[in-house]
């Protein structure tokens, strides 16, 4: 099912880059507009151009997935991505534009993919666009439920991200999210290097401490693992295996993603530290009880 909530930053998947490049684009905006009617005859064909490399790679991205994962997925959620219409699942617009649409973005997000699966981002190159598209359309191709409890709680799930608002939308939980970020550019960047479009693979740098926990994470329990849990409804599995590895701590999973949300979004250099290390040790510890677990010991 589709998570039904709108408008909520928790539900947000969005990609960011440096300030400099987003204050770059803005002057040229700007001094295109300054120029007059030809140029913004120019301004119009080329978002157009742009709105065109978006759609080449969410249609590229969303088959290739429903090819390689389409097997994880539900009924339902292979028939949403099938019977997309594009035109108005993509659309690329200004920084002035996105500004406006969404007053709460951060300044350096350059799109993002709502709860509704709409996808959203700002007039860049042909490399950049290609990527911020691929990224928003794996989030798009992950697993989205809505699921409700006997509290009158209601769970909103996306890729491994879990939300959970109470019967008046006060937020109660949100989980996953820098993993999950993580786990979707990771996927984003093999995409990309599949299709040949390594300058685009590498045309910014998001999330890249989440993608490298993303990347540890896949060697500890295994790419089927993962895959299970982000693209099907399988997070149980990959949690219990994980807390398995860690000594069996039933804490291991929670503790890990904490950590990940801390180094993607922490505010002091002192608990982004603290958080560095707990998962390295963490990390470090889980490798060597795998090795005993590939032995059959443990």
């Amino acid at each position: 099912m589709h998570i039904r909530e709108t408008g909520r930053s928790s539900e947000m998947k969005e990609i960011s880059v440096p300030l400099l490049e987003t204050e770059l684009h803005r002057e040229r905006e700007a001094d295109m507009c300054r120029r007059g009617g030809k140029e913004l005859s120019a301004s119009a064909n080329e978002c157009e151009r742009e709105q065109g490399y978006a759609e080449k790679s969410f249609e590229e991205t969303k088959q290739h997935t429903l090819e390689v994962h389409g097997n994880r997925m539900s009924e339902q959620q292979i028939s949403n991505l099938e019977s997309l219409d594009l035109k108005s699942q993509i659309t690329v617009i200004s920084d002035d534009e996105y500004g406006k649409k969404f007053p709460k973005a951060d300044v350096n997000v350059l799109g993002h993919c709502d709860a509704e699966g709409n996808i959203y981002m700002k007039k860049r190159s042909e490399t950049v666009i290609s990527h911020v598209s691929t990224h928003e359309t794996v989030h798009r191709c992950a697993n989205r439920e809505v699921i409700e409890d006997g509290a009158y709680n209601t769970k909103y799930v996306s890729g491994l991200h879990e939300v959970v608002r109470g019967r008046d939308g006060t937020l109660i939980k949100d989980a996953n999210r820098g993993i999950n970020e993580g786990v979707t550019e990771m996927y984003t960047l093999r995409e990309l290097e599949t299709r040949g479009e390594t300058e685009a693979a590498y045309s910014i740098n998001a999330y890249s401490e989440s993608r490298m926990w993303a990347q540890r994470l896949e060697q500890l329990v295994g790419e089927d693992c993962i895959a299970d849990a982000y693209f099907g409804r399988d997070n149980e599995r990959l949690q219990t295996t994980f807390n398995r590895l860690d000594s069996g701590r039933a804490d291991a999973w929670e503790r890990f993603s904490k950590n990940v949300d801390i180094l993607e979004y922490g505010r002091t250099s002192d608990e982004i530290e603290r958080a560095q290390r707990e998962l390295t040790e963490q990390y470090i510890e889980m490798l060597l009880n795998k090795d005993i677990v590939d032995e059959g010991v443990l």
